[in-house]
């Protein structure tokens, strides 16, 4: 996965419901990709407002994502600089406007050491430009989950930062 599978473009195949302030509801319809990897994240150090120590992240091929942790879930777009099966590499994040911030976005840009098997993340949201630097390790693997609706969140079955699966 490379530049290629990039933030603009992206089309989601889900349903969002849009309406103007006053205007009339209408309906956004986004095609999915196919299912590619997914990350499953421990975070150590965290941001006081969302102190979800786990968090799995579910990648499409066309940069669609869905997250999914014990308080948050919802879509958005991704963009990798490198290719998820090098040692190193980094992903920009940009969440769909959602419940899990205030109904906004909020953009995230997370470093990976597969090597060492941690991340470093950066993040910044529509009501907290200046959320601190947060960390932890994470396993990433492969998954089949077509239709991402149906994810819900479940406590990993593997522990990050003790075994990654290879791609």
């Amino acid at each position: 996965m490379d530049a290629r599978h990039m933030l603009m473009g992206v089309a989601l195949g889900l349903s969002a419901l849009v309406q103007a302030e006053d205007g009339p509801a209408s309906h956004i319809s986004v095609k999915v990709g196919k299912p590619t990897f997914v990350h499953q994240l421990r975070y150590e150090v965290m941001y006081s407002e969302k102190p979800f120590e786990l968090a799995t992240i579910y990648y499409y091929d066309n940069g669609v994502y869905k997250i999914v942790s014990p308080g948050e879930d919802h879509y958005g777009v991704y963009l990798v600089m490198g290719s998820m099966t090098e040692p190193s590499y980094a992903i920009s994040y940009l969440s769909l406007p959602s419940d899990d911030w205030g109904g906004n976005v909020a953009r995230h840009d997370l470093r990976f050491d597969a090597r060492r098997q941690v991340f470093e993340q950066q993040a910044l949201s529509f009501q907290d430009q200046n959320i601190p630097a947060q960390s932890g390790t994470f396993v990433q693997s492969t998954h089949d989950q077509a239709d991402p609706t149906r994810i819900v969140w479940q406590q990993p079955s593997a522990q990050p930062g003790t075994n990654s699966a290879k791609p």
